[in-house]
């Protein structure tokens, strides 16, 4: 099972999938939003979410901020301006 999820880690991409491309637009609109709140914008469960954040991250087009022990999720370009 490992290695099945690897393969499909290496072969997802941030614009294959329309909820990635939907995340994206959502924390571009609305800037910083943690997982829960992302969470109840979009229907999708812990786990999708989860997943979709990963590739996104790993590509560079997402990062984590953590304010007051609180995850954040931002576009990429963001982090820039929080620092």
């Amino acid at each position: 099972m490992y290695g099945v999820a690897m393969a499909r880690a290496k072969t997802a991409t941030s614009t294959s999938d329309p909820r990635r491309v939907l995340l994206l637009k959502l924390l571009e609109e609305k800037g910083m939003l943690t997982q829960g709140q992302l969470a109840k914008l979009t229907g999708f469960s812990w786990g999708q979410l989860q997943w979709h954040l990963y590739v996104l991250e790993r590509e560079g087009r997402v990062k984590r901020v953590v304010k007051d022990g609180v995850v954040y999720y931002v576009p990429a370009i963001s982090q820039f301006l929080l620092e």
